[in-house]
């Protein structure tokens, strides 16, 4: 898209500041991203997103998720916060995206400056910060009734769905894949059941439902020059879940000391470390309302946000690379591979994992661990 037509959209919102200049920005893969920046030293700069209707059809709810939890979040911001809420940009006729002549939907949030973000941990730092951020993220929702929320991904962290579809590949195998995969397969049919443990747990209402992010990627948090967290970003996964889904898949990707597809298993451990630090963040922000059986399962949560992955890739390797897209052959494979090998370390580490949590727990409660 060229600038001319950057322009016509930018003027589509009510946003301030004069038009100077639009580029392509950002390393996501849902969305196209856009960054606009204005010729006013004193008016923001902006990103428009062209929203991908194939992953989020529902793009009128997803927005209506996304302004709804935004408000909420910002009625409880103090004046003189240093910490920001994502600010959609309303269009000139008062919605929260914009529909081109061709059909495409727009959006426009204000630019969080200097909004820095790491595809990788740097420091225990920053896992701290993120743990807070997410933290306070589910805390500043768990007053805001989950069923107000629209579920814009139904079961997208369903261990039950996406077993059934592992177990519908096996049998279908379109690529004569399966007897490649052995090793994987007995891997994953080994631990379901444990899986299954926190799936029970909501059915039988021993876990609160939840307003959570369900897309606790490091990356989806901003922070400023001096590695603290200023703002939670990519609200598009906002549902009603658990708070274990958030805390399990940050783990999984920010304690990981290897690569997604990491040929080398050898390079893959689990950080005790950064585990700790994202742990502690996260319970300071939620310790006051996290239930017994919340804090109980934390350290499980990571292996089920890991099995979940690592049974998805295998999944789509033995039907043929058809959702995740692939730069080379067996790339899905070595991606399950990765994810499973992380999920050993966790297991290897369980017990001193859980004692991570226990005494964290017992310290923020005055000694108390339920």
């Amino acid at each position: 898209m060229t600038s001319p037509d950057i322009k016509s959209l930018f003027d589509q919102f009510n946003a301030s500041g004069t038009f100077l200049e639009g580029f392509p920005t950002g390393s996501g893969h849902i969305h196209t991203t856009y960054l606009i920046k204005t010729s006013e030293k004193n008016q923001p700069d902006y990103i428009l997103q062209q929203i991908n209707q194939n992953v989020f059809p529902p793009v009128a709810e997803m927005m209506n998720n996304i302004q709804k939890v935004t408000r909420h979040i910002r009625k409880k911001r103090e004046p003189d916060s240093t910490e920001e809420v994502l600010e959609i940009i309303e269009t000139a006729t008062g919605k929260s995206y914009y529909t081109d002549p061709e059909g495409n939907h727009w959006r426009m949030y204000k630019k969080i400056s200097p909004g820095i973000s790491y595809d990788v941990v740097p420091n225990k730092k920053v896992a701290h910060e993120a743990g807070k951020a997410f933290g306070q993220f589910i805390g500043d929702l768990h007053d805001l009734p989950a069923n107000e929320i629209f579920p814009v991904i139904p079961d997208f962290h369903s261990i039950e769905m996406r077993y059934e579809n592992f177990i519908r590949a096996m049998q279908t195998n379109p690529c004569n894949r399966v007897d490649e995969v052995k090793k994987e397969i007995d891997f994953a049919n080994a631990r379901i059941d444990e899986m299954m443990v926190i799936p029970r747990l909501g059915k039988e209402d021993k876990l609160p439902l939840r307003i959570t992010h369900n897309d606790t990627k490091l990356n989806n948090v901003l922070f400023d020059e001096n590695d603290r967290a200023v703002c939670v970003i990519d609200l598009d996964t906002v549902m009603p879940g658990f708070s274990l889904y958030d805390f399990g898949d940050t783990i999984r990707t920010a304690a990981n000391t290897g690569e997604e597809d990491e040929a080398d298993l050898d390079k893959i451990q689990f950080s005790l470390p950064i585990f700790k630090a994202y742990s502690e963040g996260f319970l300071e922000k939620t310790i006051s309302f996290l239930t017994p059986s919340e804090t109980q399962f934390l350290t499980l949560s990571s292996q089920y946000m890991t099995f979940i992955m690592g049974i998805r890739f295998l999944t789509d390797y033995i039907s043929g690379d058809i959702y995740y897209s692939i730069r080379y052959s067996k790339q899905n494979l070595r991606r399950c591979r990765a994810q499973f090998r992380l999920m050993q370390c966790m297991i290897d580490n369980y017990r001193e994992s859980q004692d991570i949590i226990r005494n964290t727990v017992s310290k923020l409660r005055g000694g108390s661990y339920l």
